[in-house]
């Protein structure tokens, strides 16, 4: 098995991360995309990507749902994969227990567009209302560094 990225899927106070579960399907076009399911449903994550899989391709690899109990399978899912995103502090502990390497280790966050939208599921898990998150400034600082481009300035102010 050949994993381009796993995925831990958490509720947040009861609510599904919907765009993280559509950003690693979209990812899954490329490459297999694991969801390691933690206290969460197939249901629920299917209830998310109803609407999205019929916008891509079918031949695709798609995602492939593993319980974060199946101790077996989430080794093997971590040790193919090139990327792991952690959404709980257990699921850091238990990948350290693993023996996962901190370099392939990411957090969640870096999956998660600028305004967080959460799906709150109800008692029968339909969906029961959209929030939006605090939008976050970002500040980007661009540093060129070349040592012809230092030569050619000095160069020219001589």
């Amino acid at each position: 098995m050949h994993v381009q990225s796993v995925i831990e899927i958490a509720e947040t106070d009861g609510q599904l991360p919907v765009e993280i579960i559509i950003k690693g399907y979209r990812l899954s076009q490329k490459r297999l995309t694991v969801f390691i399911l933690n206290e969460v449903t197939p249901d629920a994550v299917n209830r998310v990507l109803d609407p999205v899989v019929p916008t891509l391709p079918l031949l695709i690899p798609g995602v492939l749902y593993i319980k974060i109990s199946d101790e077996a399978c989430v080794r093997e899912a971590v040790g193919a994969a090139e990327v792991v995103y952690a959404a709980t502090a257990m699921f850091r502990d238990l990948l350290t227990g693993y023996g996962v390497l901190p370099g392939l280790l990411r957090s969640i966050e870096l999956l998660k567009p600028e305004s967080s939208k959460r799906v709150r599921l109800a008692e029968s898990g339909e969906q029961k209302c959209i929030s939006s998150a605090p939008e976050v400034q970002r500040r980007t600082i661009t540093y060129l560094a070349s040592l012809a481009r230092s030569y050619w300035r000095e160069a020219g102010s001589a």
